[in-house]
């Protein structure tokens, strides 16, 4: 399944799509990811600490994964970015979930909540960008989505509560 889908995304490359999104994928890994959060934490900086927490660990934790199941990426002639780890999961999904989740909690359902949905849309889109360059399978940015949702939201959740107790006391 992985493999025809992968055909699938790939045979989609076009001449003048491929400069675009080469470059969005290089603009969104879990480095640039941890950048946005800061600078969003700058402007709300009650969020500081769950934003950058919520970030930073599910990258941390995309790491660790990825050396303990050392799943080898597609083949190296798909690829048009380079990338020398290990494939699963998704470190550019992770990050990029994570980011949506955090950004999402700590903006909430209020006067702003599109720039909640402008996140996720560039989570999900950062994880197909990753199968239009060739460097991972589909099942490594399914699972790069699903842990930088449950990380990120359950430190964000974490921290939230931990503080809101300490304040309480």
């Amino acid at each position: 399944m992985d493999q025809t889908i992968l055909d699938a995304v790939i045979g989609l490359r076009a001449p003048w799509l491929t400069p675009l999104i080469v470059a969005f994928t290089k603009l969104t890994g879990p480095t640039f990811m941890l950048i946005y959060a800061a600078i969003f934490s700058v402007f709300n900086r009650k969020h500081f600490v769950p934003v950058i927490a919520g970030v930073g660990l599910a990258n941390l934790t995309s790491h660790i994964w990825k050396k303990v199941i050392e799943r080898p990426r597609p083949d190296a002639a798909l690829h048009l970015v380079e990338e020398t780890n290990f494939s699963m999961p998704s470190g550019h999904a992770v990050g990029a979930t994570a980011f949506a989740v955090v950004i999402g909690l700590a903006i909430g359902m209020g006067a702003h909540k599109w720039w909640s949905l402008a996140v996720w849309i560039l989570a999900l889109l950062v994880g197909l960008s990753r199968l239009y360059v060739g460097v991972h399978w589909p099942s490594d940015v399914v699972i790069g989505w699903l842990l930088g949702a449950f990380v990120a939201g359950g430190v964000y959740y974490g921290v939230t509560t931990s503080s809101n107790r300490l304040r309480r006391h």
